[in-house]
């Protein structure tokens, strides 16, 4: 459907509507409400012959017979076609709204989504998403369309503490209220709009709610029950969309570092590697051993030692490149899977890591300050092996190479050692 991604920018690479939902949902009922009127008023017409020449009314009767007839006929085409729109929606928009919602596999575009596709079906002027995110009750922003965000920032608590949100909140009900009532941020230009407030629910339980400000245009304002099917519908749709993003990340990530696991390194490294082989393109893999992490946790405990841990996953994810993946592969063994990447820029990364943990402490606290030691193996394609095996062993040789030679010399190897354990047995024949 066009018309509603012109509703806001796009943010990402969210995924098109769906080719069924293209047009106006509600574009087979206009049609027969134009064949209706056409078909009223061409009856209504054609009885003017049949009144004033064959029954013999005078011309006045005719005309006030016409224009009654004019009327009760609008009237009732009117209202019999109002009723049908609003059951045509409450059928219509929320299936439209699941489905569009379901087809987005990204949580935060899918927030953002929502807001765009109200903002479009029901002609409103402003929209703001909220979630409750935490255990606290508490709702988060998570999206905004026609509310600059310096007045709703993102990711921060909604501005709800008011008596007509909690009784939505509380009563699961649909709450409306005026424009002028509500905070500036809810206002309309004219200050005669309106202020509804959906809970979102996913089943019985309360999961959000979603904010619509709209003007005189806005009509489907007035229909709570097309706004709570809404809220179930789009309630429902997102809760399931971030369990499923929460189940994932649980799948994809070490929950200490919050970098990738070793199960979902090792299927990109094969996805990569394919795609390297195809294209021609080099592939990068870095593994890097923690050196003395048994001696902090035998010497100032395991929490430091997580620690530790987790702010080596922070650095790390903070200076590899937007396309690199990091990834926690053990207790005290990370890895870098560096697509597109050669031999030199390879040896360039490990390097510039190994010195950024040098000259920076890794851990802060009442006066005491860790720095950590590493030991980094580099291995790729095509210049250490063709295959996943042959390249994570080398890679591992490498490190252990390097832990070897740290352990004969106390101080920190040098570039020109480095390169010396870098270098793979396949590259110096």
């Amino acid at each position: 459907m066009e018309g509603l991604d012109n509703a806001g920018p796009r943010p990402g690479t969210a995924k098109r509507p769906t080719g069924r939902l293209a047009g106006d949902p509600l574009r087979s009922m206009r049609a027969l409400k134009r064949w209706v009127r056409l078909g009223a008023y061409g009856a209504i017409c054609a009885e003017w012959p049949l009144y004033y020449l064959v029954l013999d009314y005078p011309i006045r009767q005719v005309v006030s017979s016409w224009v009654f007839g004019m009327v009760v006929a609008t009237v009732a085409i009117e209202f019999a076609f109002a009723q049908g729109y609003r059951l045509r929606k409450q059928g219509i928009y929320p299936a439209m709204l699941a489905v569009e919602l379901g087809a987005t596999h990204d949580f935060d575009q899918a927030c953002e989504r929502t807001v765009r596709l109200a903002a479009k079906l029901l002609a409103v002027e402003k929209v703001v998403l909220a979630l409750s995110v935490h255990h606290d009750g508490q709702l988060t922003t998570m999206a905004t369309h026609g509310i600059p965000t310096e007045e709703v920032p993102l990711a921060t608590p909604l501005p709800w503490c008011q008596q007509l949100v909690k009784q939505a909140i509380e009563k699961r009900k649909v709450v409306v209220t005026s424009a002028a009532e509500a905070r500036a941020w809810l206002s309309t230009p004219d200050g005669r709009g309106r202020v509804v407030y959906v809970p979102l629910l996913s089943l019985d339980r309360f999961v959000g709610l979603l904010v619509l400000v709209g003007g005189r245009k806005a009509s489907d304002l007035r229909d709570k029950s097309l706004l709570t099917t809404i809220g179930l519908a789009v309630g429902l749709t997102l809760d399931n969309l971030r369990h499923s993003t929460e189940l994932h990340e649980v799948a994809t990530h070490d929950e200490l570092t919050q970098l990738f696991s070793r199960r979902y390194l090792f299927q990109r490294l094969e996805k990569e590697l394919k795609a390297a082989r195809r294209s021609g393109r080099p592939l990068g893999l870095l593994i890097m051993d923690v050196d003395s992490l048994k001696l902090i946790n035998d010497t100032y405990g395991h929490n430091v030692g997580d620690a530790v841990l987790a702010n080596l996953g922070k650095m790390l994810a903070k200076r590899v490149r937007g396309d690199d993946i990091p990834a926690r592969i053990g207790g005290d063994e990370f890895a870098v899977l560096m697509p597109n990447t050669d031999k030199r820029r390879a040896f360039a990364t490990a390097t510039r890591l190994e010195k950024a943990l040098q000259t920076k402490p890794i851990y802060k606290l009442h006066g005491l300050e860790l720095k950590l030691s590493v030991s980094c193996g580099v291995a790729g394609y095509p210049w250490s092996g063709e295959d996943i095996v042959e390249i994570v062993q080398w890679a591992d040789a490498n490190m252990y190479g390097m832990k070897a030679t740290r352990k004969e010399h106390t101080q920190p190897a040098t570039t020109a050692t480095q390169e010396r354990h870098f270098r793979s047995p396949k590259a110096s024949r």
